[in-house]
Formats: structure tokens, C-alpha cells, sequence
């Protein structure tokens, strides 16, 4: 991975994701790519309610001119363009995309990116804190994939934060048993660079509760359409308008 796709609609949530793109570069040492979704110039003929969308471009521009490690690309600049051929050209790992307003919204501005890319999305609220120390994959450990738990583990080696597996099961499934969980952990994902975490709680809302308020996981790693992204959303939800309690989560499209 050599870059970080940012898409930009020139709108608060999109500034906020380009903040913590700039922050995750940094650790990663890559670069970030800016495209937008909409023309940067549109301000110019519309009515006031649109004003500060041109300042977070203006905002957006100024980054870009001043950061070695960004690339900024115009709406004019990737006009039939595919999203395809944005990852291929730059080397794109991850796509970083704001989002705001009720969970249904977000999710249908995320769902045309999720469907025409293999590389994880990486969903920013718009009040999300700019860090990353603690990163979690809630799955259910008979269901955890290889290839994401190889990328965190590039993630952990390159910006030397925290990782865990944090094994919850899918409704309706047993728990695992704890000497079970472990032996299968040891054996498929040992040198993954995470650590294992049973969670015997079947209540989701309260399980995400405990681990952005307790133990601090401040980036969540899910499969979409799986139960534990659902309950993210349903969290996010439910939490819609609360001061710093959004959290940035990664979704790979699988």
C-alpha cells in the first residue's frame, strides 16, 4: 500500500476525514489522495447555505499545497475515471469517506464505494477524534478472515499501535469454548499480531458501550453486512447527534 484515498464532498464530515487520513499517513508513512465528488467551484454560483462548503475546499486546498504527501485530485481531474482505476494508478490500501447524519444515510453514501472496490473503507463520523491507538475486528473467531487479519497486522507493524480479535458470536451460535477459542486462535492467527478477547455478552449496544468507553478501542474492524456491523450501525444510531461518542470503524467488502 502506497496511498490513502480520501472522497471528498466538500461538506464538514469530508474535513474531518481528511484529518484523520493525514494522521493515519503519518504512521504509515503513505500518501493520501484527495478526490472529489462534486466540483470544487460550485460555491461560487449558489446560494449562502453553500458558503462554507467553499471553505472547507479553500481548507482542503490548503492542506493539499502544503503537505509533501498529498496528492489532490480535481472533480474535473477524474471525470470518467472509474474508482478502479483511482486504486490501480495510486497503489489506494484504504478509502477513507466522512460520514453524517442517521445511519441509513451514511450507509447508502457508503454502499456505491463498498461495491466497486476490494480495498477496506474506512468510515469517519463527523465528530470522530483524529486518533488511533486501540484497534479491534469484532467477529466471531469461526468466521475470521485471514486476509483482514493479515492487513492489521501491516497496520500494527507500521504504525505500532494496539490490535485485538475480539471474539463475539453471531446470533443464534454458541459461545465458543474458552480453551477452544484459544487453541484455534493460536493456530490460525498467532503471528497476526493481535491479541484474543473473548466476549460472552450477547448484548451488542452494551459490548460496543464497554469497549469504546472501557477499554478504549478506538478504530473497529468489520466484515460488511456482517451482525456486528449492523450493530454498529444501529449504535451509531441510536448515538446520532452525542458529543464524542462516534468512532471511526473499517469495513472491508466481503
Amino acid at each position: 500500500m502506497k496511498s490513502i484515498l480520501v472522497i471528498h464532498n466538500l461538506k464538514s464530515e469530508s474535513r474531518n476525514a481528511l484529518a484523520y487520513a493525514g494522521e493515519l499517513s503519518e504512521k504509515l508513512n503513505v500518501k493520501v489522495v484527495v478526490t472529489y465528488t462534486v466540483p470544487e467551484s460550485r460555491s461560487l454560483s449558489t446560494q449562502h447555505t453553500v458558503f462554507d462548503d467553499s471553505l472547507l475546499c479553500d481548507d482542503a486546498h490548503e492542506h493539499a499545497h502544503n503537505a509533501d504527501n498529498i496528492v489532490h485530485l480535481g472533480y474535473l481531474d477524474t471525470m470518467g475515471i472509474s474508482l478502479h482505476d483511482i486504486i490501480v494508478r495510486y497503489d489506494i490500501g484504504i478509502i477513507v469517506k466522512g460520514i453524517s447524519g442517521t445511519a441509513q444515510e451514511a450507509y447508502e453514501e457508503l454502499k456505491p464505494v463498498l461495491h466497486h472496490t476490494v480495498c477496506p473503507v474506512l468510515a469517519i463520523p463527523e465528530d470522530a477524534a483524529c486518533s488511533l491507538h486501540n484497534l479491534g475486528y469484532l467477529t466471531d473467531l469461526r468466521f475470521a478472515k485471514k486476509s483482514i487479519t493479515c492487513f492489521i497486522n501491516q497496520l500494527v507493524s507500521s504504525a505500532n499501535i494496539s490490535a485485538g480479535l475480539f471474539n463475539i458470536a453471531e446470533p443464534g451460535v454458541p459461545f465458543m469454548h474458552e480453551g477452544y477459542a484459544e487453541t484455534l486462535f493460536a493456530e490460525t492467527f498467532g503471528n497476526h499480531g493481535l491479541n484474543l478477547i473473548n466476549i460472552r455478552e450477547r448484548n451488542m449496544n452494551k459490548t460496543i458501550d464497554v469497549l469504546t468507553n472501557i477499554m478504549q478501542v478506538d478504530l473497529f474492524v468489520l466484515c460488511n453486512r456482517s451482525s456486528q456491523l449492523s450493530a454498529v450501525w444501529e449504535h451509531y444510531e441510536a448515538h446520532a447527534g452525542e458529543p464524542h461518542t462516534q468512532f471511526p470503524f473499517l469495513i472491508f467488502p466481503c
